[in-house]
């Protein structure tokens, strides 16, 4: 009886030692992390996207751009500002307001991409504007980073006097995607 006593404070002990492991962690480990970054086309594995989340496809090797020019904070992001980003297309279903749904397949740049581009890797909150002064306000997080893109195309066409689109591909309702794009305030 007595080695049970000793097995059963042994055990106590382990399950404690155990639990303290997986505790909070220590009060000098960040608990923040920056946002995050791109630099591939991620699979659905990679991502923390749901399961019916759309794929990415890489089109750097397959696709160019014609001119087209925005801002983030205020610097001029062009084809000579992305030449070394690659060139995502991600098709999506979406609803809008009225109802209506619509498939596009939208063929640009990580929102991430163009952040670093603009001198603002770590921004997460996001103020699209539009060239008629409508705004979309939207934050990065690490499950929509990747399938969120700065549209130099919609189903291969080119924005209106080199304007882009605002495409957070993982939402179902397009109450949040902007078109005629001009700025993007990054906080």
């Amino acid at each position: 009886m007595k080695f049970s006593k000793v097995l059963a404070l042994v055990l106590s002990l382990v399950m404690v030692f155990s639990f303290a492991a997986c505790s909070a962690p220590a009060e000098d480990t960040p608990t923040t992390t920056a946002a995050p970054t791109t630099t591939e086309a991620p699979s659905k594995a990679d991502t923390n996207a749901p399961a019916d989340a759309p794929e990415i496809k890489d089109a750097t090797d397959k696709v160019t751009f014609d001119a087209f020019s925005f801002k983030v904070n205020g610097k001029v992001i062009d084809n000579a500002a992305m030449k070394d980003a690659s060139i995502y297309k991600i098709k999506v279903e979406t609803v809008n307001s009225k109802g209506n749904a619509s498939e596009n397949t939208y063929g640009g740049y990580a929102i991430k991409d163009v952040l670093k581009a603009a001198g603002c890797p770590d921004a997460t909150k996001l103020t699209i504007t539009a060239n008629d002064g409508y705004e979309v306000e939207f934050e990065i997080t690490d499950e929509n980073a990747a399938y969120s893109l700065v549209a130099i195309e919609k189903d291969k066409e080119m924005g209106e006097d080199g304007t882009v689109w605002f495409a957070p591909c993982l939402e179902k309702t397009a109450s949040n995607y902007a078109k005629l794009v001009v700025e993007i305030t990054a906080k």
